[in-house]
């Protein structure tokens, strides 16, 4: 009858240990899991995330692989919306595996130099966001792997915002 005794309270002390190592694991990765899932924006990251083969092929990449440029300018020069660089400005996380993930839309503007650091929101494009946010998620879902950025030496998932710009150089005739 004791044996009995010893080997249930035996047991009930071993699952009793495991409960308090089980407690204890998945506090410390829940801990853990959100210090490293937490996402950093690029410009305040130590390291950013690079694109592989470089920034100019990025710009290349975006303006090649945007599938909404039929919409876009025919839109832009039905407008009167001509001699101006159009921006498409959108963001993507770059996970710490160098995966890009939730692609967004963010707007389109206009601006008379392609240096220029204000660019005007152009309100007409605003109600085919959806369409725009669709053709985004399209490009980015076909590019590649990226270098993740780095934070104390340690890969983290960084939220990147970008944009590519071209040229409408269409004018209007002269009439005389």
């Amino acid at each position: 009858m004791d044996s009995g005794i010893s080997v249930l309270a035996y047991s009930t002390c071993m699952y009793m240990k495991l409960f308090v190592i089980m407690l204890i694991l998945s506090t410390s990765s829940t801990v853990f899991g959100q210090r490293n899932d937490h996402v950093f924006e690029a410009r305040y990251v130590q390291k950013p995330p690079v694109y592989p083969m470089g920034d100019d092929s990025a710009g290349r990449y975006y303006f090649h692989h945007f599938p909404g440029m039929d919409s876009l300018l025919p839109k832009a020069i039905s407008n009167g919306d001509t001699l101006k660089y159009f921006r498409v400005y959108f963001s993507f996380v770059i996970d710490k595996y160098g995966l890009i993930t939730e692609p967004h839309f963010i707007r389109i503007a206009t601006t008379r130099y392609a240096q220029s650091r204000n660019a005007k929101t152009v309100n007409y494009f605003l109600q085919d966001e959806w369409y725009y946010e669709k053709a985004i998620k399209q490009m980015l879902r076909k590019m590649g792997f990226w270098k993740p950025a780095l934070q104390n030496g340690i890969p983290v998932s960084c939220r990147v915002e970008e944009y590519f710009q071209f040229w409408v150089g269409i004018t209007a005739p002269l009439i005389f």
